[in-house]
């Protein structure tokens, strides 16, 4: 919009291009735009501007609105160019970062009348030090978490029951560990709502924000045993010992329970998941939208969130007769079990979390045809996925982390 925001375009440059193993390697993903078009986002604050005593640009007062207006925009964009200050010394008038960064977001459906809103997962004390790169590079990213650099360590802190586990990680060649140690959940929970009556509907989204630093064959290797847990396959390596070839994903075994509002517990499944079939209990995206049908033979017409990567969770299982009556309850998705033990590499101190890094919310709408004679209206709501973790010590004898 001339003369107020301004687009940041998304890029492609980073997608799978040239032989594999290289740092754009081929990983059998597309390599257009489209890619780009469903995820998640990650802002990382790099560092905090001020005006140092010696050798300062006066960033900070570039920046700092006078009259509602920032005096000096035209230096902070020039700062980047061959011959600018931040060029040549990146660290030019910051400091490490402050902390305190928060946001939300909403998915508009401006046809339907809906609005979903949520808030940012926040991660505290990602950096010591500033990360203070051009527009366009790839780094700061999650794995260039580091809490002391002089040790080369990058330290997560994970509430478990009444105990708060304190694991360790070489900042240099784990540091991605660390973040996904804070993720980490065992099991996500959450509600769902589909009853016709009420013209209700669900959608769950599960993200795995780190999950390409251990798929990626760019990253880890491009042989199908070159995956790191707590993951199962490099991306489009197929998960061992199915026989599958899944040119695309990097798909990783769960396991879903729904119960009813009364309690009533029935086992179900996660069908017609792209590439390896009905009956498969698998999330395959780093991101998917999780669509909660209505019958099990009938896939959902439509996701709330317009996905055109439907993943659809059936209530009643997998195109069997329906014997589960109720369509609205509570969804448990286990994301470690006896059949499929995820499980992040122990910390330098052996603390084992079980489980995936994984976040996300449920979406739900209910419509009213005739709210007034004539009206009809929509009711949106968001509410965040809870999760459990859990953690082992992998020393001899293994047990509990304290």
């Amino acid at each position: 919009v001339p003369g107020t925001l301004h687009a940041l375009l998304f890029s492609n440059a980073n997608d799978s291009q040239g032989a594999d193993g290289a740092p754009t390697g081929a990983d059998s993903g597309p390599v257009g735009l489209s890619r780009t078009r469903e995820g998640f986002f990650e802002i990382i604050e790099m560092g905090e501007v001020v005006d140092q005593a010696n050798g300062s640009q006066k960033t900070l007062e570039a920046i700092t609105p006078v009259s509602g207006i920032p005096l000096g925009c035209a230096q902070v964009q020039g700062a980047w160019a061959s011959n600018g200050y931040w060029k040549a010394n990146s660290s030019i008038d910051l400091s490490p970062p402050a902390g305190g960064v928060y946001g939300a977001a909403g998915i508009v459906n401006v046809a339907q009348g809906t609005l979903y809103a949520y808030d940012a997962t926040a991660i505290d004390g990602f950096s010591d030090h500033a990360q203070h790169t051009g527009p366009g590079d790839a780094k700061p990213n999650l794995s260039t978490a580091i809490t002391d650099s002089p040790q080369n360590v990058a330290t997560a802190y994970v509430p478990i029951g009444n105990a708060m586990i304190k694991a360790d990680y070489p900042a240099s060649t784990r540091g991605v560990d660390a973040v996904t140690a804070v993720l980490m959940a065992d099991a996500l929970y959450n509600e769902f709502d589909i009853e016709a009556q009420a013209g209700a509907s669900s959608d769950w989204v599960v993200t795995f924000p780190t999950k390409q630093f251990y798929v990626d064959p760019a990253i880890v290797g491009f042989l199908a045993d070159d995956y790191l847990p707590p993951f199962e396959e490099v991306f489009g390596g197929g998960i061992a010992g199915t026989g599958a070839s899944d040119p695309g994903y990097a798909c990783a075994t769960v396991d879903a329970e729904f119960r009813s509002r009364e309690g009533y517990l029935e086992r179900q499944y996660i069908c017609v998941v792209p590439p390896l079939g009905p009956g498969g209990n698998y999330l395959c995206y780093e991101t998917q939208v999780v669509t909660i049908g209505k019958d099990g033979i009938d896939a959902p017409d439509t996701s709330l969130l317009n996905s055109s990567l439907l993943m659809p969770l059936y209530v009643f299982g997998c195109g069997a007769t329906p014997y589960l009556l109720s369509t609205s309850g509570n969804l448990t998705v286990a994301l470690t079990g006896a059949d499929y033990p995820h499980t992040q590499q122990p910390s330098s101190a052996g603390a084992a979390f079980a489980g995936l890094p994984a976040i996300g919310f449920v979406a739900v709408n209910y419509i009213n045809a005739n709210v007034t004679p004539g009206v009809l209206s929509n009711y949106s709501a968001v509410y965040p996925h809870r999760s459990s973790a859990s953690c082992t010590n992998s020393t001899n004898p293994q047990n509990v982390c304290q």
